[in-house]
């Protein structure tokens, strides 16, 4: 992973090579899960901000680890971390403490989709 990446390649490829080959076979099912990660991206912030701002740490604990489990399987060690962070100060009831970390959440959540359209485009 170069320092400005987001995606850990070797993990990505990995999880794209169980869907098909690059050559064209099931190339639609490789791109499908990648895909989804992007365009639930801004759904899943809302979620999260939402239920913050509810104070409703059931729903932010289901969607901070779909977004950790997700990130892990694509390679995005550091939204998977940032993630985790944030998934901590839940676990707590820690307003302040999961406040603290979400707008560098929404960052690398955006870097990371940015990133990961870059790689399905050249696939």
């Amino acid at each position: 992973m170069t320092q400005s990446s987001m995606i850990d390649r070797p993990v990505l490829n990995a999880l794209l090579d169980q869907f098909g080959t690059a050559d064209g076979t099931g190339s639609g099912r490789r791109a499908q899960f990648v895909n989804d990660f992007i365009n639930m991206w801004e759904t899943r912030s809302y979620r999260l901000m939402r239920a913050l701002g509810k104070g409703d740490f059931d729903d932010a604990d289901v969607v901070l680890l779909s977004i950790r489990s997700s990130g892990t399987m694509l390679g995005a060690s550091t939204l998977e971390a940032i993630a985790g962070m944030v998934h901590a100060a839940v676990k707590r009831h820690d307003l302040p403490g999961s406040m603290a970390h979400l707008a560098r959440l929404h960052e690398v959540g955006d870097a990371t989709c940015r990133e990961l359209s870059l790689v399905i485009e050249g696939e």
